[in-house]
């Protein structure tokens, strides 16, 4: 089976994705998430996240290794997590939430191991091994993952939602926590801080084995790189977004393949 291949590809990389999936499709390639253990908070003090890649929503498989899990506070400045611990499939983190208002739970920025792509036929293509001899060009690359969810205490607050935090950004218009079954949910997608007209992005719902046909979209941001979704039932949504363009000057690879998700829960 597939999956299995692509679990084994990871694990002997250690922590980072391998290329071939970087650039498979969503459909199958695992997607990195944060996922808090809860998303309204009134009285709680602190929160819980766990980070994983998956296939399945939110069912952890292989944990995120990331350099710099982080969180932004309530009035946009940077926090740490109090406690960090990974495992194999799962990382798990602990935040004080003391302050009312917005917090957002990230991974920052991260960056997989390099690679190939070669172009044959006029498609890109992950090189294993030798370089295919119908190869027009080829190119290093490199994936750069972000992945965030909000939590607010009481009533939210808008400075954590404007910071960006990587190229590729998913820009909430609509507060992530002000998301309900009755209302739309507005977003736009920005890379380099500039909106991604025509941009794919996917999104589905946690808890899709005990449905009877899994809930997946996919839709494409308008001309100002916005889009507006309604949800036909409450639950726990993830956005994922996939992008490919010339790596920074200086960077280790030539290309990148950028993705970002966006927890969020739409409330009855």
């Amino acid at each position: 089976m597939r999956v299995n291949h692509w679990k084994q590809a990871i694990a002997g990389s250690g922590v980072a994705i391998a290329l071939a999936l970087s650039f498979a499709s969503p459909a199958i390639a695992h997607t990195a998430y944060m996922l808090p253990n809860v998303f309204a908070a009134n009285l709680e003090k602190q929160v819980t996240v766990q980070s994983s890649f998956t296939e399945d929503f939110f069912q952890p498989e292989i944990a995120v290794n990331a350099d710099d899990f982080h969180v932004i506070l309530p009035d946009g400045s940077r926090g740490e997590f109090a406690t960090i611990a990974k495992h194999k499939q799962v990382v798990v983190m602990e935040s004080p939430m003391e302050v009312e208002g917005t917090y957002r739970f990230t991974t920052g920025v991260r960056h997989g191991r390099t690679g190939k792509m070669a172009m044959v036929d006029g498609k890109w293509q992950p090189v294993h091994g030798e370089v295919p001899a119908k190869a027009t060009m080829v190119k290093t690359s490199q994936t750069e993952t972000v992945s965030d969810v909000y939590v607010s205490k009481k009533a939210p607050t808008r400075a954590p939602v404007d910071v960006q935090i990587g190229r590729l950004v998913i820009q909430p218009v609509t507060h992530p926590s002000d998301v309900y079954l009755d209302g739309p949910f507005e977003f736009t997608v920005l890379f380099d801080g500039k909106p991604l007209s025509g941009q794919t992005v996917s999104i589905d719902r946690g808890g899709s084995r005990y449905e009877t046909v899994k809930y997946h979209k996919e839709i494409s941001t308008g001309e100002q790189g916005g889009a507006t979704l309604s949800f036909d039932k409450p639950g726990v949504y993830i956005l994922m977004t996939r992008h490919r363009a010339d790596a920074p000057a200086g960077a280790e690879a030539d290309i990148r393949s950028y993705t970002t998700t966006l927890t969020f829960e739409v409330q009855p």
